[in-house]
């Protein structure tokens, strides 16, 4: 992937998904797996099908990182 592509970019997104939901699980494979399959109120659905769109995905990791935040 060419550092100024859009699927750069997006990659970018998803391993800053991946780093910020280990991080909120305590590196617990099992734990990550269950919240990105589990319906979340706040997202208003399924983040393993939110992802799969580039609004989706964007919002995804913006709650993670706030979530993070927390932390």
């Amino acid at each position: 992937l060419g550092p100024d592509s859009k699927a750069f970019e997006l990659a970018q997104y998803f391993v800053r998904l991946f780093r910020s939901v280990d991080a909120i699980s305590g590196g617990d494979d099992e734990a990550s797996r269950s919240w990105m399959v589990a319906h979340n109120t706040v997202l208003q659905g399924r983040p393993v099908d939110l992802i799969q769109t580039i609004e989706g995905l964007t919002r995804t990791v913006a709650y993670v990182d706030a979530r993070r935040a927390l932390v």
